[in-house]
């Protein structure tokens, strides 16, 4: 059977069965899966075959989809297996791209902006401090070195 003819056979047995979405991400997920193993060296007909009957596959996804109605009460069979970090038909090392938000409105991270800001004022306090403390044996000397010139200047006039 070719990829074609076992998507459509799925895609008819799921269809009036199941909500259009759970339809949709099976069928999405059947024809990556083949294209995958075409890929990889394999005939459709061969990698149909090994993934069985469609009509199969639809009953169990039929039959999982009811269970999932009945047992859960947050938001169904397809949602639970589905995490913020990845989808049930991705591949385990597969990686999603995006962009991660950090939440700097915690009272652990205002601390630490406060920690930060006062560490930074102790260590420019730290090195203004330090540099007078190496100029002050010089600056008495070149004080009076100035005093004695101006007064001599005012003397001469």
């Amino acid at each position: 059977m070719s990829r074609q003819e076992f998507l459509q056979r799925l895609r008819d047995t799921l269809t009036g069965e199941v909500p259009g979405s759970v339809v949709e991400e099976n069928i999405r997920y059947y024809e990556e899966y083949i294209r995958g193993e075409v890929l990889k060296g394999s005939s459709e007909e061969a990698v149909t075959e090994a993934i069985g009957d469609p009509r199969l596959i639809a009953k169990t996804i039929i039959e999982a989809s009811e269970n999932a109605k009945e047992s859960s009460s947050t938001g169904g069979f397809y949602s639970s297996f589905t995490g913020q970090e990845q989808n049930v038909y991705e591949e385990p090392g597969q990686e999603r791209r995006g962009m991660h938000y950090y939440d700097l409105s915690k009272w652990y991270w205002k601390l630490l902006g406060v920690v930060a800001i006062i560490f930074f004022f102790l260590l420019v306090g730290t090195i203004v401090t330090g540099i007078f403390s190496l100029l002050a044996p010089v600056m008495g000397p070149l004080l009076l070195i100035g005093l004695i010139y101006w007064f001599v200047r005012g003397l001469k006039r």
